[in-house]
C-alpha cells in the first residue's frame, strides 16, 4: 500500500510539473518577438558558478522594456532639426558632432519626421546593439540601430547616415592614394582589367555606396589578412561593411578600380576605440 501510494504521488507530481511547463511556453508565445542572435563563446565572457557563458546584458532584458526605452529616442531622433538637437540621443556625440556638422554645415537638418515606429513587429537583438524598423514620414522604411551606451541605449547615426571620411563625389574627383575608410555595401562581381587584371594576385567586388548613387570596383590582395575579413560565405551575395580603400599610385583611365587595404567592420557600426 505504501509503495502504491508513493508511486501515486510521483505520478502526479510529473504530471503537474508537466502542465506547467506547458503553461509557461504558452505564456512565452504571447510575449512580443525578437530575433536573438547567440553570442559567440568567448573566453573573456563572464561565466556562472557552473561555468556557462553570461547572456549580455541587453539579451537579458524583456522586449518590452527595450522598446519602452527606444521609442522616445526614435522620436526625437526623427523629429531633430539641428545637429545639436541629435546629440542627447545618438551614441558617441564627441566622436559625432564634427561629422555633423561637415554634414549639416548651416545647423539645419530637416528631419525626416516618424510615422510609424517598429514597423515589422520585431526587434533584433545582438551582444551589444537592438536594431527596430521605423517608416518615416515620406513612407520610407528604414532600421534604426541602438547600441548600449554607458548612458543607455543610444542611437547609432553614423551607420543611419552611411557616414564616411570623404562623400562620393569627392573620392572620384580627388582619387586619395591613401586609405580612408567608407562604408559601402560589398556586392559580389567578376571583373578583373587594367591595374586590376590577374585574378590570381586578386580578388573583385563591387562596393557600392550607401545611398545607391555610386559603384566602384575594389580588389583585395588574395591570401592578406583584408581578403580573409571580406570573405562572405557561397549563400551571401551582399553585405554591409566599412572598408578602407585607396587608388593605386597609377590610376587607370576608367578612373573606377581601388584597393581595399582593410575591412574596419563587417557591419556599418563603428568600432569604439
Amino acid at each position: 500500500m505504501q509503495w502504491m501510494l508513493g508511486g501515486g504521488l510521483a505520478i502526479f507530481g510529473l504530471a503537474a510539473w508537466g502542465s506547467w511547463f506547458v503553461l509557461r511556453g504558452d505564456a512565452d508565445k504571447a510575449k512580443p518577438t525578437a530575433e536573438v542572435p547567440r553570442p559567440s563563446p568567448s573566453p573573456a565572457a563572464p561565466a556562472d558558478s557552473a561555468g556557462v557563458a553570461e547572456l549580455p546584458a541587453i539579451m537579458q532584458r524583456s522586449v518590452p522594456s527595450i522598446l519602452t526605452e527606444i521609442e522616445p529616442l526614435a522620436r526625437k531622433f526623427l523629429e531633430a532639426k539641428s545637429p545639436d538637437e541629435l546629440l542627447p540621443v545618438i551614441r558617441n556625440p564627441l566622436r559625432a558632432k564634427p561629422r555633423l556638422m561637415r554634414l549639416y554645415p548651416k545647423g539645419r537638418i530637416e528631419p525626416p519626421g516618424l510615422a510609424q515606429f517598429n514597423t515589422s513587429g520585431n526587434l533584433v537583438i545582438g551582444d551589444s546593439s537592438a536594431v527596430v524598423e521605423v517608416r518615416t514620414r515620406n513612407f520610407e522604411t528604414r532600421q534604426l540601430t541602438f547600441v548600449v551606451t554607458r548612458e543607455g541605449l543610444k542611437i547609432d547615426w553614423e551607420s543611419w547616415a552611411g557616414w564616411s571620411e570623404m562623400t562620393w563625389p569627392a573620392l572620384l574627383a580627388e582619387l586619395p592614394t591613401q586609405a580612408t575608410a567608407f562604408r559601402v555595401v560589398v556586392k559580389r562581381v567578376d571583373y578583373y582589367n587594367f591595374s586590376f587584371s590577374d585574378d590570381s594576385q586578386w580578388q573583385s567586388y563591387g562596393l557600392e555606396s550607401p545611398d545607391g548613387e555610386h559603384m566602384i570596383f575594389g580588389y583585395v590582395q588574395r591570401g592578406s589578412a583584408a581578403a580573409e575579413k571580406i570573405h562572405m560565405s557561397p549563400d551571401v551575395e551582399q553585405a554591409a561593411m566599412i572598408v578602407k580603400i585607396r587608388f593605386p599610385a597609377q590610376v587607370a583611365s576608367s578612373n573606377n578600380q581601388v584597393v581595399i587595404d582593410d575591412v574596419l567592420s563587417n557591419d556599418w557600426l563603428e568600432k569604439d576605440e
